[in-house]
């Protein structure tokens, strides 16, 4: 869906987007109701639901976005409490 959101007027009403940011929402929510000490759950969401990873990263809870896909994270990536990317643009941190 990336190639659609750069090759047109992005729309964010449109079904298809309205769709992927549910999945995308119902996915931060199982991951901001998981148990602290659940790391290796908390790691299989965020592979999930972002665009690419490396080995060593830690996302701390609450965490949000609004797709998930147009995020990528580099080796040793850390975010703490409250994060929220608002990633309807692709972008790669670290």
């Amino acid at each position: 869906m990336t190639e659609k959101m750069l090759d047109v007027l992005y729309d964010s009403g449109n079904n298809e987007l309205s769709n992927e940011r549910a999945k995308c929402k119902d996915l931060c929510y199982e991951y901001n109701r998981l148990h602290p000490s659940d790391i290796e759950k908390q790691r299989e969401i965020i592979r999930i639901l972002f665009g690419s990873t490396k080995d060593s990263f830690t996302v701390t809870a609450s965490f949000w976005c609004d797709y998930g896909y147009n995020i990528g994270i580099g080796e040793n990536f850390y975010v703490n409490h409250n994060c929220m990317i608002l990633d309807a643009a692709k972008y790669v941190w670290g």
